[in-house]
């Protein structure tokens, strides 16, 4: 495949420009400017873009109509400065433009704005009309025409749905805005006006699908864009001064990035306040999309009823269907809304790969998470499963309070992800196996093999200490606790049997084995119990009968038939990773399963398995279909 020489250039600038911010600022800064200049994602740690999507300016990490207004403005300023002649500014800021955009990468939101930047001053140049409608559809045309499944993308819809709020909606909130504040200066009600209807006009415009996406309504966005645009203007523009000098002599570029770390800070500090503020975010279900369109038919009918002087005969028409629009609106937020409490329980087997983890919720609308997934090193990264896939997971279900953790027993692909939900979600109570103090003794057995031993990572002891630190309730669970959480619903924990050896067995022997039973049906949830656990489950004559069972450590051939017998369920769950390499699950154990007419469902295969009960009827979902 060729290399375009022009973008293989513009990189080569990109890199050499970016390096600059890097000797002069601090990572933090050095990074969040070069996510602002040439939208830079990589090294912006994780906390500090979830504050920027938290109070709805994470747009500015993404170069889009913003910056691209910001360099042309500075390009068009530049050659008005220079004194050329207007007939220059078009054919001069074109190539310089266009490099730009090959230097940010491409992405949906600057190709659109750069296509109609282009088509502006090209109209401008040649003295034709604008049309803002044919100009946002011609741009629209030429991106799916280069690449259709750009369609999909979420950065092009939110990019084409910002630019179709600020057009079509902002001239009437301008107007709105006017008249609210006449009473100041002529000079100043227009500008006053405008900043205020350019915000509003992108957030209704775009409300939907950052619900749809990103399953979260942010109430100090206007605020803080309000706020931070001013600012990302200025730290542009010393950013770019100081790259540009910095290619000269880097003692220059310093002295000017002087200026652009405290900005930076400044603009920093202003988003992590408001992203504290109470009600700053407020986290929602994925909406319907008959609710989404509803919502853009509603302003589709706002505008025109507002405008071409056709208000008053249209309000009259439109005062007997009033009502009706009214009530359908409510009706449609009233099935959307995740009201707390129903007649079902539901239990979500979560696809975390190589893992565990399962979601219950139950008829009062409560939430049980039993363990959490995790990749190695989550414990010290502090990301990983639990914020790229369970948060999300739960979020996109409206689940905005864990009532109970579960953490079956300290391997990290049990409860990794547990460093990262407890931080970003209230958590009533903390249900983890007996295996650990919180003192922070270790505690080690014989494992799974001769001669290994089972350590406790320090850093399980660490999340439980964390725990603590945050007010959480951590308790200790052993054979015949009950839990009782709410009337109808009965946990028992069937193991492990709790012991004081100074020498304990390895720590899957030592998982939480629960049954959670709702009226006539049951779910029993093995964590990674292997062959002494499931014998003293036999042997202590455990109630283990069970409609779903949750396979003992991801299907794996440590299994007992006894156990299986026992259980007698109508479906079994194996949480396991595609592709893994440790043969999982066991072909002796598919073989089990099959020979007993047990119905099985694998997450690698499944996606997530969501099972839904009355107390009666079951009733299974997959997220995905096999592709046999």
């Amino acid at each position: 495949v060729g290399v375009n020489p022009l973008q293989s250039a513009a990189l080569k600038v990109k890199r050499k420009l970016s390096a600059v911010a890097t000797t002069s600022l601090t990572s933090s800064q050095a990074a969040v400017l070069n996510g602002l200049i040439f939208g830079t994602q990589g090294l912006i740690d994780r906390e500090t873009r979830k504050s920027f999507s938290e109070t709805g300016v994470v747009h500015i990490l993404s170069v889009s109509g913003l910056h691209v207004g910001l360099v042309l403005g500075g390009l068009v300023g530049l050659l008005r400065l220079l004194r050329l002649p207007p007939g220059f500014i078009a054919p001069l800021a074109t190539p310089a433009l266009v490099f730009y955009v090959l230097m940010t990468g491409l992405n949906p939101a600057v190709l659109r704005s750069a296509i109609m930047a282009l088509l502006l001053i090209w109209a401008h140049h040649f003295g034709r009309d604008r049309d803002w409608p044919t100009t946002l559809a011609l741009a629209a045309l030429a991106i799916l025409m280069w690449n259709p499944l750009q369609i999909y993308h979420p950065g092009f819809q939110l990019s084409f749905a910002a630019t179709w709020g600020i057009l079509y909606l902002g001239p009437v909130l301008t107007r709105a805005c006017s008249t609210v504040i006449k009473g100041l200066p002529e000079r100043i009600v227009r500008p006053v006006s405008l900043a205020l209807a350019v915000p509003v006009a992108a957030q209704l415009a775009t409300i939907p699908l950052v619900a749809w996406y990103y399953n979260l309504l942010s109430p100090v966005s206007i605020l803080a864009n309000l706020l931070a645009v001013p600012l990302v203007g200025l730290i542009m523009l010393l950013g770019l001064c100081a790259t540009i000098l910095g290619l000269v002599w880097l003692p220059l570029a310093a002295l000017v990035n002087t200026g652009t770390g405290a900005v930076l800070d400044l603009f920093m500090a202003l988003v992590a306040f408001l992203q504290h503020l109470p009600g700053a975010v407020i986290y929602l279900a994925t909406p319907p999309v008959l609710l989404a369109a509803a919502w853009y038919a509603g302003l589709l009918a706002a505008v025109r009823i507002h405008s071409d002087g056709w208000f008053a005969p249209v309000r009259q028409r439109c005062k007997g269907w009033l009502p009706v629009g009214v009530a359908l609106a409510l009706a449609l937020v009233l099935i959307w809304w995740p009201w707390q409490g129903g007649r079902q329980l539901t239990v979500h087997f979560i696809d975390v790969g190589q893992g565990d983890s399962a979601l219950v919720q139950t008829p009062g609308g409560k939430s049980i998470l039993i363990d959490t997934g995790g990749r190695t090193d989550e414990f010290t990264s502090g990301t990983g499963v639990g914020d790229q896939v369970v948060e999300p997971y739960l979020r996109r279900i409206g689940v905005k309070r864990i009532d109970v953790l579960v953490l079956t027993h300290p391997h990290e692909d049990h409860c990794g992800g547990a460093t990262s939900l407890v931080r970003h979600f209230p958590v009533g109570l903390a249900l983890v196996s007996p295996v650990s103090e919180p003192s922070g003794r270790a505690d080690s057995g014989e494992g799974t093999k001769s001669g290994q031993t089972d350590v406790i990572s320090p850093f399980y002891t660490e999340l439980l200490r964390n725990m603590y630190a945050q007010g959480i309730p951590v308790r200790y669970a052993a054979a015949d606790d009950i839990l009782r959480l709410e009337s109808g619903i009965e946990i028992e924990v069937l193991a492990p049997v709790e012991t004081t050896e100074e020498t304990k067995p390895n720590l899957n022997n030592k998982s939480l084995v629960l049954k959670i039973t709702f009226g006539r049906r049951s779910f029993l949830f093995t964590g990674d119990a292997e062959i002494a656990e499931q014998e003293e489950l036999i042997r202590r004559e455990a109630e283990l009968k069970a409609d779903i069972l949750k396979m003992p450590h991801h299907g794996s051939r440590v299994l007992l038939p006894e156990l299986v017998k026992l259980a007698d369920p109508k479906a079994a769950v194996i949480s396991v990773g595609a592709y893994n390499t440790f043969g999982h699950p066991a072909q002796s154990t598919i073989e089990l399963l099959n020979r007993t007419g047990i119905q099985i469902y694998r997450t690698d295969l499944d996606g997530a398995v969501i099972i839904q009960t009355d107390g009666y009827n079951l009733e299974v979902r997959k997220g995905k279909s096999r592709l046999e």
